[in-house]
């Protein structure tokens, strides 16, 4: 039976296998990744426990493992707490600037008052107890329980407490370590909030267009498979949320528009359907590894894997080329619908769209965003572009300012004059690819510096400064739909 005891905050571990995220090394990494997941939530409830204290109707769930206090539910209450006691250093986090300042100068009266916090502990042997509260309070939704769950919480849950076969989870968390074009800011955010139930579908209607059996096949038998990258630029596109269901059951051939082409064509030497020796990025077969979800090691696959450990991406960021395909109209006869193209203004505002900048002295970062999603490209290209620069000006000394005291790049010359953009954003590329030591960014990032630096450049620095100042240079739609791609990715991981 659980005892009710007020305990020090300080004495509480955060659950690193918390269903919300994939299984994290440390406290620190288990706190960021509750943060990507929802940084709203995260820094709304630590304001609310810094303005009005620990609330002590609020017990929190915790198992006793062996004298470890571990927090089975209330892992963001704890987390929260412990940054602002600073049992955790703030500067490991990108703290709201309006809640910052708070949080450096809390008052010893609240940190006392606020030193423990009611828990209901259960031994070791009550570990089903405690998993079924957990579930209670947080498997249905959020009308029933605190913060529910959203899909990939729950499918982690029923996978790993109740040995559920959840091959979509399986697949996204083999795809989060060793996936060919996501960044690691993708990464982390994807791994607790993910349109999970589309990828179930996709991979149960087209699992045999990539060599598998079924679902569980193809989450088992993946990165080994046919067509790898056609599924990881699906895999991706769902997360973008440029594939839904609308679009993934009006396509009568989905994976055939991302060049997944029928395994049973001449030369490919395998029938659809059928289940082939998969084939390694090299090109020979391989005898894959068990991973299916009765085994266990699909789960192990990304388990333990946090946002300061998780592999690195060797692939740039996407670009439009491959967004995802458009539903037909409202009333219309459904018809295949077509791939957004490069050169479609559409690729850009999806982009947009996914951006979700994080750190100090973003707010106006984000209310430009929101502006140039609001403009459309082919009626006010100049306007966008304006847009553009100053979100890339900002964004650089927004970043600056964030990694100033970690050695990051100034925004300042020797002689203490302004550096100029191009100079600024090259800095930057520098320390985000630790100068050129880290391969996986270098690759992210070689199309934006390439396109940034070019003087002839459509969307180059050059260019946006001369639409400022050139009475007479103007810019097409096409071009920056066709360039934006490529810049994009600098863009986004200043502001990450």
């Amino acid at each position: 039976m659980a005892k009710t005891v007020s305990t020090p905050v300080q004495k509480l571990r955060l659950d690193l296998r918390n269903y919300r995220t994939i299984a994290q090394a440390d406290e620190v990494a288990a706190v960021q990744a509750m943060i990507s997941v929802s940084p709203d939530r995260f820094w709304a409830l630590t304001e609310s426990l810094l303005d009005d204290g620990y609330l002590p109707t609020e017990n929190v769930i915790v198992l006793d493992e062996s004298s470890t206090l571990v927090v089975k539910e209330g892992n963001r209450r704890v987390g929260a707490m412990k940054l602002l006691h600073g049992y955790l250093k703030l500067s490991d986090f990108t703290i709201p600037d309006e809640l910052r300042g708070k949080m450096e100068n809390i008052s010893n009266d609240w940190k006392t008052a606020n030193l423990e916090v009611p828990c209901s502990i259960y031994s070791k042997a009550e570990s089903a107890v405690v998993d079924r509260i957990v579930t209670l309070t947080h498997g249905k939704g959020e009308k029933a329980g605190r913060d529910g769950w959203n899909t990939v919480a729950r499918a982690r849950h029923n996978r790993d407490a109740s040995g559920t076969q959840e091959p979509g989870l399986d697949l996204l968390e083999k795809y989060l370590v060793i996936g060919q074009n996501l960044n690691k800011n993708q990464s982390k955010r994807w791994s607790g909030d993910f349109p999970l139930s589309v990828l179930d579908e996709f991979i149960k209607k087209y699992s045999s267009r990539f060599g598998a059996v079924n679902s569980p096949d193809l989450a088992r038998i993946y990165p080994a498979v046919q067509n790898r990258s056609a599924l990881e630029d699906i895999v991706r596109d769902i997360g973008y949320e440029l594939i839904g269901f609308k679009e993934l059951r009006s396509a009568s051939d989905l994976a055939g528009k991302y060049g997944a082409s029928p395994l049973n064509q001449p030369g490919s030497g395998v029938a659809a359907g059928a289940n082939p020796p998969p084939a390694t990025p090299g090109g020979g077969p391989t005898n894959a590894p068990n991973n299916s979800p009765g085994s266990g090691a699909a789960a192990g696959a990304a388990g333990g894997v946090g946002p300061g450990g998780q592999a690195q991406p060797n692939q740039p960021s996407p670009s439009p080329a491959s967004a995802g395909p458009q539903a037909s109209p409202a009333g219309a006869t459904p018809k295949p619908p077509a791939a957004v193209g490069v050169a479609d203004p559409r690729a850009v505002m999806r982009l947009l769209k996914q951006m979700k900048p994080a750190g100090h002295n973003r707010n106006k970062v984000v209310a430009l965003r929101d502006e140039a999603r609001r403009l459309k490209l082919d009626k006010n290209p100049i306007a966008f572009c304006f847009l553009l620069r100053s979100m890339f000006e900002i964004s650089a000394k927004a970043y600056c300012d964030d990694h100033k005291s970690s050695g990051g790049p100034s925004t300042k010359k020797s002689n203490g004059d302004d550096k100029a953009l191009a100079q600024l954003l090259r800095d930057i590329a520098g320390h985000l690819t630790q100068n050129n030591s880290d391969k996986a960014m270098v690759k992210v990032l070689h199309g934006a510096m390439a396109e940034l630096g070019r003087s002839d450049g459509f969307l180059s620095v050059t260019s946006m400064n001369q639409l400022v100042h050139n009475p007479s240079f103007m810019i097409s739609p096409a071009d920056i739909a066709l360039l934006f791609g490529n810049i994009f990715p600098l863009l986004e991981a200043m502001n990450s």
